[in-house]
């Protein structure tokens, strides 16, 4: 790269750090947690986006359009579709729990003590392993892009989101995603303009497979079935997006902002596996998250080049700094408070913070040395929508839910999706996490009718 894009990418990580070092450093708990519980629904709507574009929803999704076209739209459509359903139904009734920290915390007002600690400790891990994987990825994708060495930019590129996310909580990590958001909206979109296919889609098209306009790209049924009932429940309610929820200024600003940024990925899906498909013409048998970043240095002028690699670097920060804070939250809160639930607030942000730093060092630790972190990962991924989500959105919905029916799906979809995966194999080609979900919601209505029959005796 030309040294005015390095110029830009130094400026834009440089700014990001003095804007946290400028930040006041949070006192409080609750300024730590969740801001303050006072973000408008704008700021809502800019953090969430920052936060659910990260590699998967740009450099994966376009990989997904360079194999198979724009049946990766309809794929990737299911992560904003599902924003704005929790936007409109889901998202304000979980800002009516006020008192709430963490999505453990909301579980446990709701389904008791027991089940906060579960689902504290599913959402510890889940985060902690989703920010080595982040950095590994992204040091091997920028390593194979710009010959640096993948372990020179894991390190750099995660201290600096260690930094911040300990020293102002989710406030700067807000503020950053923020600026972030505006960065890759203005600039990921001018890949498709600089190459020259804007306007002359029929040129593209003669260049990459006609299954590439289709809907389904040549999937068979089966599979591109199980490919959209993943993409769509696989992040309901992550930790990092129901703390946007927590942080809103009442529940109206959560769902707005809940139903503006689902809104705002639906042209963004589209940008990136048009990429994705330019980047299939332009490198025939190219394949992987590196067409993103090949077509983007193909195209894109001397200087613009840059702004887009540093908003790409926006995009892994924010989903690093999010799972690094939601990971800190859930062991200060819902594990450590619940042994120790005299600790105070000063105690709870001091551990807190000592989590953030302890669990980005490990991050990175594991990105350098443990090749099967994927596979914790998806471990920990396959098990999360199986266990947690569904009891959680009917827990918000229905006033009263008897608190046994959520350890009990929360156990019976953890095993049912584990046996399914791992012992099974996913049978018939369907995913372990429907198999999860069917288990989690028989075992859950199962104990709310035997509640009910027992309430009627």
């Amino acid at each position: 790269m030309h040294w005015l894009d390095w110029t830009v990418v130094a400026f834009y990580v440089g700014t990001l750090i003095l804007i946290t070092v400028k930040a006041r450093r949070t006192r409080l708990l609750e300024d730590f947690t969740v801001a303050s519980r006072d973000l408008p629904g704008a700021m809502v709507f800019a953090t969430l986006s920052a936060t659910y574009i990260g590699p998967a929803y740009t450099l994966g999704i376009a990989a997904g359009g360079t194999e198979k076209g724009y049946a990766w739209y309809l794929i990737g459509l299911m992560m904003p579709l599902q924003t704005v359903l929790v936007g409109k139904w889901v998202a304000p009734r979980m800002r009516e729990h006020s008192q709430c920290h963490s999505v453990g915390h909301v579980m446990g007002e709701i389904y008791g003590t027991p089940v906060r600690w579960v689902t504290g400790v599913l959402s510890f891990l889940f985060n902690s392993f989703v920010v080595g994987l982040i950095a590994r990825a992204f040091g091997e994708v920028v390593s194979t892009f710009t010959g640096i060495p993948a372990e020179t930019v894991i390190i750099v590129g995660t201290l600096p989101v260690i930094f911040y996310a300990a020293w102002g909580g989710v406030k700067t990590v807000i503020l950053t995603d923020a600026i972030q958001f505006v960065a890759l909206a203005v600039a990921v979109p001018t890949v498709v303009y600089f190459s020259g296919y804007l306007f002359d889609f029929g040129s593209l098209a003669g260049k990459v497979s006609e299954l590439h306009f289709t809907w389904h790209g040549g999937y068979p049924p089966t599979e591109l079935a199980g490919l959209v009932i993943a993409f769509f429940f696989g992040e309901i309610l992550l930790p990092p997006y129901c703390a946007r929820a927590l942080a809103a200024r009442d529940p109206g600003q959560a769902g707005r902002g809940f139903m503006a940024a689902g809104l705002f990925g639906f042209p963004w899906m589209f940008v990136v596996v048009t990429i994705g498909i330019i980047g299939g013409a332009s490198f025939p048998g190219m394949t992987g998250d590196t067409v993103f970043l090949k077509t983007m240095e193909m195209y894109l002028p001397v200087g613009m080049l840059g702004l887009v690699l540093a908003a790409i670097f926006g995009i892994i920060m924010s989903s690093q700094d999010s799972c690094l804070h939601s990971a800190s939250v859930a062991f200060s809160i819902d594990i450590y408070q619940t042994i120790r639930p005299e600790a105070s607030d000063k105690t709870l942000l001091a551990y807190s913070r000592y989590a953030v730093v302890a669990i980005g060092v490990i991050a990175v630790i594991f990105a350098l040395l443990v090749p099967g972190l994927v596979q914790a990962l998806l471990i920990v991924y396959t098990l999360w929508a199986p266990t947690v989500v569904a009891p959680l959105v009917i827990g918000l919905l229905w006033k009263g839910v008897p608190k046994g029916c959520g350890m009990a799906g929360i156990v019976a979809g953890a095993a049912a999706a584990a046996i399914w995966e791992w012992s099974l194999g996913n049978p018939y080609g369907v995913p372990s996490l429907v198999a999860g979900l069917v288990a989690n919601q028989l075992a859950f209505w199962a104990v709310a009718y035997r509640y009910r029959r027992w309430r009627l005796r």
